[in-house]
């Protein structure tokens, strides 16, 4: 897919997955409890809204040939430009399993409202010719997500300092949850080992979810470490370095 192959030039911070597991500490001696909920009044403190877009096919679904390869080398070079001005933190195409068959793609910007995001990504040319049509939506997080330009710079030099290491960038494929909103299951959730990101994701027609960046690249594997309930699995791919953000 084209945006693959702009992931691959290492050009973009693009977000991440992650293993859940339940931590049983949380639920255990008093002082352990008291330090957990100082440590939730800090991940509150910390919380911070983004821009969150779904990409989607847009109403010009049979382009020319033409129109495809100026869509998508328009495309290419803004993402390029908004990740080189850190205002583009994650991107990278949707795989299989697809929640909608028109899903495409996400974006996640640095801009907090999703009002903000959706003016940023309607000014990608695949959008403006209408290859693509942009869904916005607010994220909110206490995940360090403005930490991940500085993360894929550092994780480019490692890679090109590494003569063991091929030169072409390589990402990874994930598993990206979401369920109706919880309080509890957020908090349980939030703290739980191998969650690098663990967001509130809020629509402008109400709805209200948990989205989460999962460590498994299937749903199966998936569904095995995430608690009962009402799961919708979206398969993305996307840079290795979204699984350091755990342990900032």
């Amino acid at each position: 897919m084209a945006m693959r192959s702009v992931m691959k030039q290492g050009l973009l911070a693009v977000a991440a997955t992650c293993v859940v597991s339940l931590l049983s500490a949380c639920q255990s001696a008093p002082a352990q409890v008291g330090s957990t909920e100082t440590e939730r009044t800090d991940e509150a403190e910390r919380e911070r809204t983004y821009a969150f877009v779904f990409i989607r096919t847009g109403p010009l679904r049979e382009p020319t040939e033409a129109q495809s390869r100026e869509a998508m080398q328009g495309h290419f070079a803004n993402m390029q430009r908004l990740a080189a001005e850190e205002t583009l933190l994650i991107a990278g195409p949707l795989a299989e399993p697809k929640s909608d068959p028109s899903h495409r793609g996400i974006f996640v910007f640095d801009a907090d409202t999703a009002e903000k995001g959706l003016a940023i990504a309607n000014g990608d040319p695949a959008a403006q010719m209408g290859v693509f049509v942009m869904e916005p939506y607010t994220l909110a997080t206490d995940a360090p997500l403005t930490e991940l330009p500085r993360l894929e710079r550092e994780y480019e030099q490692r890679r090109l300092a590494d003569p063991d290491v091929p030169d072409e960038w390589v990402g990874r494929l994930y598993v990206m949850a979401t369920t109706p909103y919880s309080k509890p299951l957020h908090e349980q959730l939030d703290s739980a080992t191998g969650v690098l990101v663990c967001a509130r994701l809020l629509g402008a027609d109400g709805s209200d979810r948990l989205l989460l960046w999962l460590d498994a690249a299937s749903p199966r594997a998936a569904a095995a470490l995430l608690p009962d309930g009402r799961w919708t699995y979206h398969g993305w791919y996307g840079s290795p370095t979204i699984a350091e953000l755990a342990g900032l």
